[in-house]
């Protein structure tokens, strides 16, 4: 869990010297706003110990900063990003449930027509995955300026990948302890 504290306070403060923002007040500003994160996590229960909810609450701090979202604009930019994210989610969740169906079915050599249902319906279910979050993206279009809609797509291919990264790292961490 640690790691992943020293790993996301990175983050941000190399995002923050990237972007040429790294000043005396700005850092002061950082830590202010990274111990209160953390405050805040901590304070709140073991539920909220979650590296998920912590990712989380640093992905919307960053976001706010990256795009310079206005008071306004977080407002409302923030629960249709949530509603756009809860899609996949969903979609994830009957994607694992589908799949394991599969498999039981190819496994017990399943009747095709029960195999070509499930398909279909997996076919299905992303299609109005992906009208339901291109409507979304539209609504969160709207809150943005075009170089904010730029800078959101660039955000969340990389915070994506420091994501990945992260966990990667973790994992080769755990393995390397005894």
């Amino acid at each position: 869990m640690a790691m992943v504290r020293r790993h996301v306070h990175g983050s941000v403060m190399g995002s923050l010297e990237r972007s040429g923002e790294m000043r005396i007040g700005g850092t002061m500003k950082t830590l202010i706003v990274l111990v209160s994160l953390c405050a805040v996590c901590f304070a709140q229960g073991p539920n909220h110990h979650d590296p998920r909810v912590i990712i989380e609450k640093v992905k919307i701090y960053r976001l706010t900063q990256e795009l310079d979202l206005t008071t306004e604009q977080a407002q409302m930019f923030f629960p249709k990003l949530h509603e756009f994210e809860k899609i996949e989610k969903d979609f994830h969740e009957q994607k694992l449930e589908m799949l394991d169906a599969l498999k039981m079915l190819v496994i017990k050599e399943g009747k095709e027509d029960e195999i070509v249902t499930i398909v279909s319906e997996f076919e299905d279910a992303q299609q109005k995955k992906m009208e339901q979050q291109m409507s979304k993206l539209h609504d969160m279009w709207m809150v943005l300026t075009p170089v904010q809609r730029a800078k959101f797509l660039i955000f969340e291919d990389e915070f994506h990948r420091e994501i990945r990264d992260m966990i990667k790292e973790i994992k080769e961490h755990r393995h390397q302890q005894p």
